[in-house]
């Protein structure tokens, strides 16, 4: 089964510095405050969502504990059992040898010959635009029909 396609949006969409700026105030312990404010009663869905935050956070390292244990490095997967030997097949000795076959002819066909000096395309069209259905034209040595 193929991996589905991120349903998520990006959080914030802040870059470089502004983005630095925000983890400055996550190292400052400013994720904290968000903990607090759920603890004192003031906010509880600050709580919910820290909470919803850490389960997903909890997934993602999961998932990258069994890809990497499990796994390994995502491109090559078991190289399962070896299958069962197959079937050696006869050992008896070979049959007798066949017959030889006839003679083949030697190729002199004058025709054929006549053809091969006359036909060698470099009289044909370079182009087949304009050509009709059928024609042949010279397509970089190579001979084509249109």
């Amino acid at each position: 089964m193929a991996l589905l396609n991120k349903r998520y949006a990006s959080v914030h969409n802040k870059t470089g510095d502004d983005k630095e700026k925000l983890k400055v105030n996550f190292d400052e312990g400013h994720i904290n405050t968000l903990t607090d404010l759920a603890d004192n009663g003031i906010n509880p869905e600050f709580g919910a969502l820290l909470y919803q935050i850490q389960l997903m956070q909890d997934d993602i390292d999961e998932l990258r504990r069994y890809i990497t244990a499990e796994v390994g490095d995502g491109a090559k997967g078991d190289a399962g059992n070896a299958g069962a030997r197959g079937a050696t097949g006869s050992t008896g000795s070979a049959g007798a040898r066949g017959a030889a076959g006839a003679a083949g002819s030697d190729g002199s066909d004058a025709s054929v010959d006549l053809f091969m000096r006359q036909f060698n395309g470099s009289k044909l069209p370079k182009s087949s635009k304009g050509l009709a259905a059928g024609a042949l034209w010279n397509d970089r040595g190579t001979i084509r029909i249109v």
